[in-house]
């Protein structure tokens, strides 16, 4: 028995989403990354043979991450960089009226995307391969802008690694190298009854718990508020409205040699319907060295 993975290396993405958490900005939120790889299953499925084709799982190998601020050399903290919006027209008037200004911040990217894939036989990978290639490039990454060049197409692959093959795994992590993946640390954020979990967050980010990477907080889906609902102008009245607050948790940066398996690095859903959960769960440092 084998498992396939489509590795799709130093991807660069422009202007994205580096709101991650309602308290913190910089690298996108892991419901980024997985609703990319959502968006990519739901437009290869729609052709054939690929019906059938799963991408269930997902790890992300960060190599750069170029946030927009300014920040001169008297000022400690630094301040966003700020797109300029277009005119608009006074309504019955021909007067123009400056843009209402949002701040929104913004990343440059650059990261590997190793993806399992599921249903798919053997021969038609190369179809599978050249299916990617093409409808990806039309997607947003992490509401930024995927930019590429013909060369790196040539470079996505789907890789075959069968049970207890650890040369081709140990191959394929090291394409993820030189580079950080990132893990879920919910250990970290364990505290006693009563106390309040944002001052454990900030213990853990000031280095209090020793840990074998970078630790930030990461946003890693969200909690139900209403249940079911229909609201007025909601986007789409054929499914469900639901208003939700996001879940944010402690993630570790750490060098893919650091996991002694693949599986340990990846991402996948699980929505917990009791308790009204999204989530995007990871398992890696329960089996870390």
């Amino acid at each position: 028995m084998s498992e396939k993975f489509l590795l799709i290396p130093h991807l660069r993405i422009i202007n994205a989403q580096a709101a991650s958490t309602p308290y913190t900005v910089g690298f996108p939120a892991m419901t980024a990354w997985l609703g990319l790889v959502h968006a990519l299953e739901r437009s290869i499925r729609q052709t054939e043979p690929f019906h059938e084709a799963r991408l269930p799982r997902v790890a992300v190998s960060c190599h750069s991450c170029d946030l927009q601020v300014f920040r001169d050399k008297n000022n400690r903290y630094g301040s966003l960089i700020g797109m300029k919006k277009p005119l608009r027209k006074k309504q019955n008037s021909n007067e123009f009226l400056p843009a209402q200004f949002i701040e929104e911040s913004r990343c440059h990217l650059e990261v590997s995307l190793l993806i399992e894939v599921t249903g798919l036989e053997s021969a038609d990978i190369r179809a599978f391969e050249d299916a990617a290639r093409k409808e990806l490039p039309r997607l947003k990454g992490a509401g930024g802008d995927i930019v590429l060049s013909c060369h790196e197409l040539d470079r996505w692959r789907v890789y075959e690694i069968a049970e207890d093959d650890m040369s081709t795994e140990q191959k394929l992590r090291n394409k993820l190298m030189p580079g950080h993946v990132i893990i879920e640390r919910q250990d970290l954020m364990e505290h006693e009854a009563g106390t309040d979990s944002i001052d454990r967050m900030l213990d853990v980010i000031q280095g209090i718990c020793p840990s074998d990477g970078w630790i930030v907080p990461i946003a890693v889906g969200f909690r139900d508020l209403s249940g079911s609902l229909k609201v007025k102008n909601q986007r789409s009245y054929d499914h469900d409205h639901h208003f939700v607050e996001p879940l944010v948790t402690m993630g570790e940066f750490i060098i893919p040699y650091r996991l002694k398996s693949i599986r340990d690095m990846m991402w996948s859903y699980e929505y917990r319907e009791a308790d009204g959960l999204y989530l995007c769960k990871n398992n890696g440092k329960k089996h870390s060295d």
